[in-house]
């Protein structure tokens, strides 16, 4: 019987225990005593910080690259129409920004002249390709208007058909190669983003190009024969192309906001790039001994390339 009345105090304990609890945080005695947790402690009113958006854009360029080699002079004009797929992720927790952009040529026409040509040649195609990525800070301004700037990457690949230079092997048989340059920049720059109202906005960007490593083959390299030591030499190879460059870029685009989550937008974007500092490697050999070969080094002057034009994007935003 004793065990039975300990065990019913026991269980009469625990289940006065709350209200006793809740008596004495009422009572006056105590003051204002913490009360209870929220039940809704773990919901936000902030909302997600991350906007996203996405896109494809129509971009109309005409490009140009020029240089001389040997005193000789290359020169290619060209108007390429790119498709480009574009991406962007907005913290606005920490006012920063994450861009990615890739873009490939869909046709290219235009002309070029090389010393092998000796006049404007049509191209017959080519290449036009790129990729890269921007990391902004944008700390200054409010709501409608932002201003900040970025770093960012580049991949750049400007080849429009240049033709292709025989050159004689080592085997004494003939062969050419295609133009495949590639450039690698390293970007600088400010961005400026502004809302016109609630159905327009304006993006403009900046950048500088303090450096670009440029390298690859240049097929559409020239040799004429030329004497050394005594003996007659002809071109053994495509040139390589060599060298670190420099530039600037700029992009801007008005943006019509046709739904919430769906704009469009049209502007323009330029990318310039030059550099005194490249050169163009080679192997010549002996005419009518090609096992007797040469490696050789020219320098590049006036080397530039240049592309512009007309964009139009069509974005959703999530």
């Amino acid at each position: 019987m004793s065990r039975l009345v300990a065990n019913i105090s026991v269980l009469a304990f625990f289940i006065a225990t709350p209200a006793l609890s809740a008596e004495i945080v009422k009572s006056d005695n105590f003051g204002d005593l913490r009360g209870a947790y929220p039940s809704d402690w773990d919901m936000s009113d902030n909302g997600d910080p991350l906007d996203f958006e996405f896109g494809v854009r129509y971009y109309y360029s005409i490009g140009s690259s020029t240089m001389t080699v040997n005193g000789g002079n290359y020169v290619s004009e060209d108007k390429s129409q790119i498709l480009e797929l574009y991406g962007r992720i907005d913290d606005n927790s920490t006012s920063t920004y994450l861009k990615a952009w890739g873009g490939y040529s869909a046709l290219i026409d235009g002309t070029y002249s090389t010393p092998a040509t000796g006049g404007n040649v049509v191209m017959s195609g080519g290449r036009v390709a790129y990729a890269g990525a921007d990391f902004g800070y944008i700390p200054l301004g409010n709501e409608d208007f932002q201003m900040g700037g970025f770093v960012g990457y580049q991949y750049y690949s400007d080849n429009p058909d240049m033709g292709r230079v025989n050159f004689v092997t080592s085997a004494g048989g003939g062969n050419s190669e295609t133009n495949a340059l590639e450039i690698h920049e390293l970007r600088l720059g400010a961005a400026l983003n502004a809302d016109l109202g609630d159905k327009v906005d304006l993006n403009i960007q900046a950048a500088i190009i303090p450096y670009a490593a440029a390298s690859g083959t240049y097929g559409a390299f020239a040799l004429p024969n030329f004497v050394d030591g005594g003996d007659v030499y002809e071109q053994g190879s495509a040139g390589t192309l060599a060298g670190s460059l420099y530039g600037a870029s700029a992009e801007a685009m008005l943006g019509f906001n046709a739904t919430d989550n769906l704009t469009i937008r049209i502007g323009g974007r330029v990318h310039y790039l030059t550099g005194n500092n490249a050169t163009m490697e080679y192997t010549a050999r002996e005419v009518g001994n090609p096992t007797n070969s040469q490696l050789y080094t020219s320098n590049i002057s006036g080397l530039e390339f240049l592309r512009y034009g007309a964009l139009l994007e069509l974005t959703g935003k999530f």
